[in-house]
């Protein structure tokens, strides 16, 4: 039996078994928490460092920033109260809502919370464009806001000129921040919704010291209480939360926030079931074993739970690093290699992925980066088809006829649809005659390794930090290579490079994304990605919840949910 039917075969004996238990779900549902898990684990909590899923979860409910969006996204304020925007778009002044508190923490005389002022904006604003604190958002305002880059440049002792803190970030008092830019950007607003645009005292920092990555301290409606490693990291309700719901009642309504770092989908699956869970991201067998053919849930109306599907402006793809200044000792066969970035995207069958490994999660990506439902997304602008003969062809002329004398690890994480998406390339491969070996690690490593440049081939992803698309343009623009941004393949074009500069001083949208889609068409003949799917955001909630949101961001947002 191949591995496949082996996992739907398990799940179907799961729910058989299931079938014949008399669970009592109230021996262990507490309608005041919300439990959860983390199969992929957890990296950290330093909001300088949150540039994976697992952490931003946390962090969107621990900490908050000067504005957020609202359920039909669209930009509103959070702790700045209004706003305004100078005639040239260069300078923002904000209003800060100074009786917000940050959390009753030990870092404080007495654990009390004090309030917030516009210095602690700064004081965040600025440890994101600082490299002695290992951030990985110093492409988010850098070279937008006024003085960040001699700012990092000081930080980073490049420099022997004194900076006194970014010049671009001014607070004329308490309760009013004044931000800078050097030239108009156009989403400058999305990018402070971000964690890295997030809020905090530098009281923690200074108290927790290095362990601060693991003690976050914000002001929104949940507060950090323990963080067990690979065991479950636990939230609590943030008595002093400003914010009410339209009856006039205090948010949050839950008083706890529990979450687990089980491994095994299929465990937490089971978990689930038996309501220690109350959401639930299940696999692709699992999906398979409790849908029909048109992916409706079987015998729906006796299920204690329920099917979501949404929209996920989430692109995946596989990473080959171009970047020549790689870690000593490292090589990449992709680097001045076009033809064959070219050859392995026209040997994926990406159809016949989504199709039989996704079962139909997502939709094959035929187009550019940009996702379906994308801002800026354009069903004119296209990418690549399955094409063998093509691909032998290009293999050839790449100097790797029939794949001789290539040798290339695929890294992946230890997600199960990961493994079987891997899986499913290898074979693809094979046809052309490209062995590949595939290398599985946590998650959180493979982020370390992908961040250092460690690794030539991997598999990558980019969900939208924001809904615009210079979000995802971003990745392909030079000075955003890593360390310094989130270009991981280190991709670099001049032309691009300089058609991303002319866009973000355009406010006209349409005017930008005539741009985008330009750019899209170059990085596609270029092959910078090998583009997979775009993906779809699946998974189950007990029946009990409601007021649950997850946007299309994957933003998860607890504070309006109950039980």
């Amino acid at each position: 039996m191949n591995r496949t039917l082996l996992k739907i075969f398990s799940v179907f004996v799961i729910l058989l078994v299931l079938q014949s238990l008399s669970c009592k779900k109230a021996e262990i549902n507490n309608p005041k928490l919300f439990r959860l898990n983390f199969p992929l684990g957890l990296e950290t909590l330093e909001p300088v460092m949150s540039n994976s899923p697992q952490t931003i979860w946390v962090l969107m409910n621990v900490m908050e920033g000067l504005v957020s969006y609202n359920k039909a996204n669209e930009i509103v304020p959070q702790i700045a109260k209004n706003w305004t925007i100078s005639d040239d778009g260069l300078k923002y002044t904000f209003t800060i809502n100074t009786k917000v508190k940050f959390h009753n923490d030990p870092c404080f005389p007495n654990s009390a919370g004090r309030n917030i002022t516009a210095n602690d904006f700064k004081y965040s604003l600025e440890r994101v464009n600082d490299p002695t604190t290992k951030t990985r958002g110093l492409w988010v305002f850098r070279d937008k806001i006024k003085g960040a880059n001699e700012f990092y440049e000081y930080k980073a002792k490049k420099s022997d000129k004194a900076v006194n803190g970014i010049s671009g970030i001014t607070v004329p008092n308490d309760s009013t921040l004044v931000i800078e830019l050097t030239d108009a950007f156009a989403p400058f607003l999305s990018l402070l919704t971000m964690t890295y645009g997030f809020v905090y005292p530098k009281e923690a920092v200074d108290f927790y010291g290095s362990t601060f990555s693991s003690h976050p301290v914000g002001t929104g409606p949940f507060m950090f209480k323990e963080w067990m490693h690979d065991k479950h990291l636990s939230l609590v309700r943030n008595n002093n939360y400003y914010e009410s719901d339209s009856t006039g009642n205090k948010l949050p309504y839950l008083n706890d926030v529990e979450i687990t770092f089980t491994k095994s989908q299929e465990t937490e699956f089971l978990d689930f079931l038996n309501g220690k869970y109350d959401y639930h991201e299940p696999s692709s067998e699992i999906v398979d074993a409790i849908t029909d053919e048109d992916g409706k849930m079987i015998d729906a109306e006796k299920k204690d739970y329920k099917l979501v599907k949404q929209p996920w402006l989430n692109t995946v793809y596989l990473i080959m690093v171009q970047n020549e200044n790689l870690p000593a000792g490292k090589s990449s066969p992709f680097v001045n290699n076009k033809k064959l970035r070219q050859a392995i995207n026209f040997a994926i069958d990406k159809e016949r992925i989504v199709k039989f490994v996704l079962k139909n999660r997502g939709h094959a990506a035929y187009n550019g980066p940009l996702p379906v439902g994308m801002p800026g997304f354009d069903s004119s602008v296209k990418g690549y088809t399955y094409n063998l003969p093509k691909a032998k062809e290009l293999l050839s002329e790449a100097g790797y006829p029939n794949g001789k004398g290539l040798v290339l690890t695929l890294y992946i994480s230890n997600d199960e649809l990961q493994k079987n998406i891997a899986i499913a390339i290898q074979e693809q491969l094979k046809e052309i005659g490209i062995e590949i070996k595939l290398e599985q690690t946590l998650q959180s490593s493979l982020n370390t390794q992908q961040q250092q440049g460690e690794i030539a081939f991997t598999r990558g992803n980019w969900g939208a930090d924001y809904f615009d698309p210079e979000n995802f343009m971003s990745l392909f623009y030079s000075k955003n290579i890593i360390p310094f941004g989130p270009n991981k393949t280190g991709y670099s074009n001049p032309e691009i490079d300089k058609m991303y500069e002319k866009s973000i001083r355009i406010t006209d949208f349409e005017a930008r994304k005539k741009i985008y889609n330009e750019m899209e068409r170059i990085v596609i003949e270029d092959a910078a990605w090998i583009y997979l799917y775009y993906n779809q955001k699946i998974y189950l909630l007990q029946k009990g919840v409601n007021g649950f949101f997850l946007d299309g961001l994957n933003n998860l947002i607890l504070k309006y949910t109950r039980k």
